[in-house]
């Protein structure tokens, strides 16, 4: 039975992926991603502009059965209808999967409404993460709606752990575990919360100013505030250490293969996105593996 519940939300979180999807193809910069008369309408084939049938909409088995064509125009599909229909089922399933491993929700007693809406409210980070990054290989920018979303959403989540702090086992009000007594002065959670978003805010505003704008931009350092508030310190730290070391790594590969060269840009959001991902799910395991490297 769970096997069929999980299939069930991977096709829902599939099926919202092609909504993703659809919103990443049709934000235009300079416009808002919230437009509700862009955003409604048929789906069209972005080349052709033919009405897409129900049958051309189908996650996964659409791509497959038309070979990775349009059926009008032959034009080949990209590759990203696929990969963000998985990545967002696999959203649907791993977020909540998670969280309910993490919290131990199965022994302890904690809230349904303030868990439950937590799983949500961290679905939808993921999900913005998601469009965040196709737009920013897309167009090289973050667009503020989804920034404030995410600042808005990271409000939300700081309540509903603050509701159940006193219900979780000790030292899950991070991600970091009990790393989290070593990284930060305090355990409170507003005070991490708040304090993920300042130094995330901080930190990029500096780059900016130090590389006047050449090395990064202001939507990245919106970025960090707001996830900041999401995912809050010291995960915020190890995030940005991440985004670096994986940034870093990606450009020099491209680089020694000459597919760029030092004056091309690279964006930013996704190595930075990358590093909120790891430091939740595998945070703590990295810190307990360094720290290790020297015995502790």
């Amino acid at each position: 039975m769970l096997l069929l519940y999980l299939l069930l939300l991977f096709v829902f979180g599939a099926i919202v992926g092609s909504f993703v999807n659809v919103v990443a193809w049709r934000y235009k910069p300079g416009s808002s991603v919230f437009n509700l008369k862009k955003l409604s309408g048929r789906s069209r084939c972005p080349y052709c502009n033919k009405q897409l049938s129900w049958i051309e909409l189908v996650p996964f088995f659409s791509f497959m059965i038309q070979n990775r064509k349009c059926r009008t125009c032959k034009h080949r599909l990209s590759w990203q209808y696929p990969l963000v229909e998985f990545l967002s089922g696999s959203i649907f399933v791993v977020v909540p999967w998670f969280l309910y491993r993490f919290y131990n929700a199965q022994h302890i007693w904690i809230d349904p409404r303030f868990f439950w809406g937590l799983v949500t409210f961290w679905v939808l980070v993921f999900l913005i993460w998601l469009l965040i990054t196709i737009i920013d290989i897309r167009h090289y920018l973050v667009p503020n709606g989804l920034n404030v979303a995410l600042g808005v959403i990271g409000v939300f989540i700081a309540v509903s752990k603050n509701a159940i702090v006193d219900m979780i086992l000790p030292f899950h009000n991070s991600f970091l575990r009990q790393y989290q007594l070593i990284l930060s002065p305090s355990q409170d959670v507003w005070f991490n919360h708040i304090t993920g978003a300042v130094v995330g805010g901080l930190f990029f505003t500096g780059l900016i100013l130090l590389g006047r704008g050449r090395a990064m931009g202001w939507g990245d350092a919106k970025l960090a505030v707001a996830s900041g508030l999401v995912i809050g310190w010291p995960e915020m730290g190890l995030s940005i250490l991440l985004a670096f070391v994986i940034g870093g790594a990606f450009a020099s590969v491209l680089l020694v293969l000459k597919k760029k060269s030092m004056k091309d840009k690279l964006p930013f959001a996704p190595f930075l996105i990358s590093g909120f991902v790891i430091s939740i799910f595998f945070g703590a395991s990295i810190i307990q593996w360094y720290l290790g490297l020297f015995g502790v």
